[in-house]
């Protein structure tokens, strides 16, 4: 098997594979009634992590082919900067946002 083949081969299976651990991540939050449980929030996590991820790269893909094409490879070299800063900082951002979810829903803790 050539290095061609495993490339080819593991470019169509990875991209399935984080797609269907986002989709296990969310079927898990359900399963665990989405009640907030310590569970619960590092499944939603991961299933929000993976998903945006995944469509993230899709969009990504698009958008430094269209800079490519339309403005040339310094701007390929921004733009390719400008996703990975997201990318690398999307799962602190999906952290902060699981965390703070639902702490105003208890009754009893509105400001009065």
């Amino acid at each position: 098997m050539q290095i061609k083949e495993v490339t080819e081969q593991l470019a169509l299976i990875v991209p399935m594979l984080i797609l269907l651990e986002g989709i296990v991540a969310i079927v898990v939050w359900f399963a665990m009634g989405s009640k907030g449980g310590r569970g619960a929030r590092i499944a939603a996590w991961l299933g929000l992590v993976t998903l945006t991820f995944w469509v993230g790269s899709a969009i990504a893909f698009v958008a430094l082919n269209l800079l490519y094409f339309s403005l040339g490879s310094t701007a390929v070299i921004v733009g390719a900067v400008v996703v990975t800063i997201f990318m690398v900082l999307m799962p602190f951002g999906w952290a902060k946002v699981v965390r703070n979810h639902g702490h105003g829903d208890e009754p009893g803790s509105q400001a009065r």
